[in-house]
């Protein structure tokens, strides 16, 4: 059995409050991606999910810190290894794709020029063979009149079309790892399903791995292999997409899918999830969903459960549904 592409091993990330303390956001998370594998990262925001990736390419802002675990690509531990070759792996054979691109692209520079930028910091070609590259990808994206286009500037773009720009950004110098940040949530209905069709689309024809990270268990759910549920900066539930979808057995996971009203079932009343995730430096002593949960015991709120494995799902609940 081959190596995964990236294994995250007991990930930590923790800011430095006013007092000097550390107060973790992300609390020893692990898992895995293989080679072309596709992963959904789900849950709330505040769960952890972009703060973990973040971490994963090496771009956390202060205050935030990573403050333990590995996280392994290709044999090498990223957090180890200095700037400089993080620097030649971020854009080469990691790419990320942020959710807002209004934010993302520079506003002051051509989107001919943001892509040839990231062509030529990877790849030995000339300005000539970069631009004709970023055409390619353009078009490949599905930017129609991509050779003219190139000399647009974000403004001149719709929403849809600059998270495309984003995305040939990204899959520029042929990565084998995308992760897509919600890159569907400042678009409307029409467009999300577009992007989406057009991650998995990318993911078939160039056989690289994608990480997607959202709070839609059912948006992911179609392009990806297997979910990852996040929730107060663990990892609660883990499994491939159809056991997930057919029987969860974390109680939040199970809320998180009901909470997207049906297309084609019966209507009912909205699902909700009462309660609000838990806040920094104010963590639950036991499992960080006991508060909201419905199934919570006495024992939930003082010990955090162990990720049980059974068959190919790992979770972790005391009371599992």
């Amino acid at each position: 059995m081959s190596a995964p592409l990236l294994s995250i091993e007991g990930l930590r990330v923790g800011f430095r409050n006013a007092s000097g303390g550390l107060v973790e956001a992300v609390r020893g998370i692990d898992f895995s991606v293989e080679p072309g594998e596709a992963v959904g990262v789900v849950g709330e925001s505040g769960s952890g999910k972009s703060l973990s990736m973040l971490a994963v390419m090496r771009l956390l802002g202060s205050p935030a810190r990573t403050t333990g675990g590995r996280v392994m690509f290709d044999g090498r531990d990223l957090l180890s290894i200095d700037e400089a070759r993080m620097r030649a792996i971020r854009g080469r054979d990691i790419a990320m794709v942020f959710q807002d691109p209004q934010s993302s692209l520079n506003p002051a520079l051509t989107i001919g020029r943001q892509i040839t930028d990231v062509v030529r910091a990877h790849r030995r070609v000339s300005g000539t063979e970069a631009r004709r590259i970023a055409a390619e990808t353009l078009e490949r994206v599905g930017i129609r009149d991509a050779g003219k286009r190139l000399d647009a500037y974000p403004h001149e773009f719709s929403g849809g079309m600059r998270q495309r720009a984003l995305i040939a950004m990204a899959i520029a110098c042929r990565p084998r790892l995308l992760i897509a940040d919600e890159p569907t949530t400042a678009l409307d209905v029409t467009v999300q399903a577009q992007i989406v069709d057009l991650i998995a689309e990318l993911r078939r024809d160039l056989g690289i791995a994608v990480i997607f990270i959202s709070h839609n268990l059912q948006l992911v759910a179609e392009i990806v292999d297997r979910v990852v549920v996040m929730y107060g900066g663990k990892v609660v539930e883990d499994g491939p997409v159809e056991a997930i979808e057919r029987e969860p057995r974390h109680p939040y996971t199970g809320l998180l899918q009901a909470c997207v009203p049906s297309l084609t079932g019966p209507v009912g009343p909205l699902v909700t999830i009462e309660g609000s995730p838990p806040r920094l430096g104010r963590m639950p002593q036991g499992c960080p969903f006991s508060p909201r949960c419905p199934r919570a015991e006495s024992r939930c709120e003082t010990q955090m459960p162990p990720l049980v494995v059974d068959f190919d799902q790992r979770f972790a609940c005391w009371r599992p549904l």
